[in-house]
């Protein structure tokens, strides 16, 4: 007896319980052997990282630190250890940690190293900016190019980001890009004006960048289109082979059809990621010239809002914002349901799964520290694709035509024949080839 098939949602939800159970099984796995308790006294570790501080490995105090700040925590709770002394002690700790990774990135000029100081200093600016603490001078080792014993939170912020700015201007994305220079000559394009150019040359990016991809993205858009026009001949097949002894037979019908009519199942996913390398690039240049931004301003990006707001606004366009990663967000679920779906059976299941993870892309970005400056531009290029995406919509899409013959042959085709950017080529029909009549002689 042949079992029903699942509805759309039905999947949705067996997937969706899938996923939990891999992750709550990988979970169980990795917490299954617990380390050993740490006997060491908050003193002890403490000691333990001055000494990875002088000797510079970044990596050892990074787990030194999370330690650390467990002890301390523990130490307060237990009212050892007042709360003002307990934070104090935690961004000390932390300071030793970034410090190390600054070193580190100096010995080896590494931008890797310095970023990863960079996001830990961000976020200590987040917790203690405005706090007297950010002043306050703290132990650290010396070292040959720093050779100081004692920084604030403040100059070792500034230290990390001149330092860091300054490898950016030389350093080249993938090797050969200089993805500084690059941005650099679209801001100078309009000179450099703080509440205009830097926005200005988002906008141009997105428009240069979307102008490659555009026929990519476009024969992305049109297959979709076409694949959704096989979806009846798909839900009649998948109700005649429902059996699960049938669904071999099914797969080989179901690919019968695909090249009877000349279609390529695989032919969309190409177009999506020949375009993944290139926004790795773009971020890539946009980072690089990420402390240029703060000289840019943009509407409620400026120095005055965010004064006014505590902080809540970001002071620059290579600050990060929470207005505008909301903007974002938005402008990507607007994006994603406008997209075409290739099956219109499964039309809501996918909408789910396409806002679901504009949704998640978003709230991810909140702790990520990035410039306004490449989230507006990612807000510019949703707002193209979208243009995109309904311009596609709008364009007139022939009914399929069979190309194949299930002999292996071919059909002649009369009128025109659809291309993947939704033209048409004309095919003509044969010429009548007439007799050459005899020469004279």
């Amino acid at each position: 007896m042949s079992q029903p098939t699942q509805t759309p949602k039905q999947q949705f939800l067996q997937t969706a319980l899938l996923m939990i159970a891999i992750f709550l099984g990988l979970q169980l796995v990795c917490n299954s052997q617990k380390p050993a308790a740490d006997a060491r006294t908050p003193t002890e570790v403490f000691s333990a990282m001055q000494k990875l501080n002088s000797e510079i490995r970044d990596v050892s105090i990074a787990q030194q630190g999370t330690a650390y700040s467990s002890k301390i925590t523990t130490e307060v709770n237990a009212k050892r250890m007042t709360e003002e002394e307990g934070r104090k002690a935690r961004l000390h700790g932390q300071l030793l940690v970034v410090d190390t990774q600054f070193k580190g990135g100096l010995a080896r000029e590494s931008t890797v190293k310095l970023n990863a100081a960079y996001v830990s200093m961000v976020n200590l600016k987040k917790q203690f900016g405005r706090d007297p603490l950010w002043t306050t001078p703290f132990a650290v080792a010396p070292f040959r190019l720093e050779p100081r014993t004692q920084v604030t939170p403040e100059q070792l912020y500034k230290d990390v980001e001149d330092k860091l700015n300054a490898l950016y201007k030389d350093d080249m994305v993938i090797g050969f890009i200089p993805g500084y220079d690059l941005i650099d000559a679209l801001v100078k394009a309009t000179g450099k004006v703080p509440g205009f150019s830097y926005m200005f040359a988002a906008l141009l990016l997105a428009c240069i960048v979307r102008g490659i991809v555009w026929p990519l993205a476009q024969r992305q858009l049109m297959w979709s289109r076409q694949m959704s026009q096989l979806q009846p001949i798909m839900k009649e097949l998948r109700e005649k082979y429902k059996a699960p002894s049938q669904q071999q037979e099914l797969q080989a019908k179901m690919m019968g059809v695909y090249k009877e009519y000349g279609i390529n199942p695989a032919a969309g996913c190409l177009p999506m990621l020949l375009q993944i390398p290139l926004f790795l690039i773009v971020y890539q240049c946009m980072l690089h010239y990420r402390f240029e931004f703060k000289n840019g301003v943009f509407l409620w990006i400026n120095p005055a809002a965010s004064a006014n707001s505590n902080g809540f606004f970001a002071p620059s366009l290579g600050d990060m914002d929470y207005i505008l990663l909301c903007i974002y967000g938005v402008s990507m679920v607007v994006a994603t349901l406008l997209q075409p779906v290739t099956d219109p059976n499964a039309v809501k299941q996918q909408r789910i799964i396409g806002v679901a993870v504009a949704i998640l892309v978003t709230v991810m970005m909140f702790f990520w520290p990035l410039p306004s400056a490449f989230v507006l531009y990612w807000i510019f290029t949703n707002v193209l694709s979208t243009i995109q995406s309904l311009r596609a919509y709008r364009m007139p899409l022939p009914p399929l035509q069979k190309v194949n013959a299930p002999g292996g042959g071919v059909y002649p085709q009369s009128g025109g024949a659809a291309t993947m950017n939704g033209t048409f080529e004309k095919t003509g029909a044969p010429k009548v080839q007439k007799p050459k009549g005899k020469k004279k002689r």
